[in-house]
């Protein structure tokens, strides 16, 4: 394939996930939404909302392994056009009066389903459109599309339900339709060319496809300092945004205006640092990723210690930019020590890791914050990240280079 075609490939394969994403991003705005205007209960809006997290513990490695069975492109087609098809079914449902409430949950979860499908597929797929050496570059313009995405979607599903929430549903269902476009022409992700391909699908082939998957990661040389200091970055930024509006209430006395802006700050500092990755001809660093990590404990342990608004607002920017200079280089170190035909098992192995602490994050995080304190949270949670840095550090994560991710792997 010639460079213009590599080029032209990346881009609607970045079209595809930027579109994708402002989907997901509306569908977890207005699902709440939906459930709120038919129960008032926050219990169920609550159970709605989780349904992402339930599906990524509960499937996520089942995703990985189907994922490294399939073709890529066909499954990122099917699981994008059943998303639409399912909020489709949603628009219709939250037509009629007094619907059933369990539609709200059959669809939450169906969407979250094929959503684990369609990110194992996503991840696995991106290095057979771009080459190894522009996979730190092309992790950085997926974020930025990501930070739009989290910025441009919330206002945009909030701007649909005012019309209708039916009306935002069967917008969402477009989006994921122009998603399955984009990605049909995206021509490196030809059925033809996917290699690696295990034969017929059993429960038994599938579960020892996972146990694969698992075992590389446990095993590998850099996988597991890096998976834990993904995880002390993602008990900080539960914190932050988990207990950000008791924070903002009760410390500084603000309203949901402030809450919305400190938000926007956080996307806006990871669109930013997003944008200087994806042009960085820099290359893949152990203390590069150490450092977002850093940045971001700086930022939450200042608002925690001096709670105010401009401390609040340095703690949003810092954990918008360190995360995602810090996630970027996780993207694009699990890209490189595995092979393609690894990707699906490897990537959603580490992401049900990382996923299973929130919950519990959250559960502690508020049970911290209401006996001590929002800012005492945000203290300790920065301890946490702090302790994280500093562990992987002591244990070599600091002297990663590109060089190391390519040539250790075992797996090649």
């Amino acid at each position: 394939m010639t460079p213009a075609a590599g080029r032209r490939d990346f881009r609607w394969f970045w079209g595809a996930y930027s579109i994708s994403t402002i989907g997901d991003q509306v569908t977890f705005v207005a699902l709440p939404l939906a459930a709120f205007a038919r129960t008032h209960d926050p219990l169920v809006v609550g159970t709605v909302t989780s349904m992402e997290i339930v599906t990524s513990v509960l499937l996520g490695l089942v995703a990985g392994a189907l994922a490294d069975r399939w073709a890529h492109r066909r499954l990122l087609i099917l699981t994008d056009l059943t998303r639409g098809l399912l909020l489709v079914t949603l628009a219709a449902a939250v037509a009629v009066p007094r619907y059933p409430v369990v539609v709200l949950y059959v669809v939450a979860f169906g969407l979250g389903t094929f959503r684990q499908l369609h990110d194992a597929a996503s991840g696995a797929a991106l290095p057979r459109v771009v080459d190894r050496d522009e996979l730190l570059r092309a992790n950085g313009r997926l974020s930025a599309s990501e930070s739009v995405g989290n910025t441009l979607g919330p206002a945009l599903a909030g701007a649909l339900a005012a019309v209708g929430i039916g009306f935002a549903f069967l917008v969402d269902a477009v989006t994921f339709v122009l998603s399955a476009l984009g990605v049909s022409r995206v021509g490196t992700l030809e059925e033809e060319g996917v290699e690696g391909r295990p034969g017929r699908l059993s429960w038994t082939a599938l579960r020892a496809d996972i146990g694969v998957g698992v075992r590389a990661v446990v095993e590998d040389e850099w996988m597991p300092r890096a998976t834990l200091l993904i995880a002390a970055l993602n008990i900080m930024t539960v914190a932050v945004e988990g207990q950000l509006v008791p924070y903002v209430r009760l410390l500084l006395h603000r309203g949901p205006v402030a809450v919305g802006v400190l938000f926007a700050v956080s996307g806006l500092a990871g669109l930013v640092a997003a944008a200087l990755v994806s042009r960085s001809h820099g290359g893949l660093r152990g203390d590069v990723m150490i450092g977002g990590v850093v940045v971001v404990a700086a930022g939450v342990g200042a608002a925690g210690v001096r709670p105010s608004v401009i401390t609040a607002a340095i703690a949003l920017g810092c954990a918008g930019a360190g995360a995602m200079v810090a996630g970027t280089q996780y993207s694009a170190l699990r890209q490189h020590r595995f092979p393609i035909r690894m990707l699906g098992r490897v990537g959603m192995a580490t992401r049900t890791a990382l996923h299973g602490v929130l919950p519990i994050a959250f559960v502690v995080g508020g049970l911290v914050a209401k006996t001590y304190g929002p800012d005492v949270l945000f203290v300790g949670s920065a301890a946490v990240g702090l302790a994280g840095a500093l562990g992987v550090t002591g244990a070599g994560l600091w002297r990663l280079r590109l060089e190391d991710a390519r040539a250790s792997s075992s797996l090649r």
